[in-house]
């Protein structure tokens, strides 16, 4: 049986960075920032959907929809909120996720990663 693709999408103002934690597969994707803004990571919900969806296009190799950890690294002093953690969580799905883990905290490695997926 395949396994879906555990990636690891870091989300910054300025790029996502998605990682295929099985294949090692990283994708690099420049945001659009015409759309942005000082407050928030996600300004422009469309636009950041369509660029996440290339970036997991680019490192996803399963025939089964992946299982992504979404992980903010900027712009979250004093946590994510509850409308911020849905906004991720709509944004990977969009892109083709079939489950979805946000972490605030530290960069895990791969087994960090699929142990967080598994648990949420």
């Amino acid at each position: 049986m395949l396994l879906p693709d555990s990636i690891y999408v870091q989300i910054f103002a300025d790029r996502f960075v998605v990682k295929n934690i099985d294949s090692g597969a990283t994708r690099t994707v420049r945001r659009d920032l015409s759309f942005a803004s000082p407050r928030m990571l996600i300004a422009d919900f469309t636009t950041a959907e369509n660029q996440l969806k290339e970036g997991v296009k680019a490192v996803h190799r399963s025939l089964r929809a992946p299982h992504v950890f979404m992980h903010p690294m900027e712009l979250i002093d004093g946590g994510v909120t509850q409308v911020e953690h849905r906004v991720f969580r709509e944004l990977v799905t969009g892109a083709g996720a079939s489950r979805v883990a946000v972490h605030t905290g530290p960069p895990l490695s791969g087994d960090g990663v699929r142990d967080a997926i598994r648990g949420s």
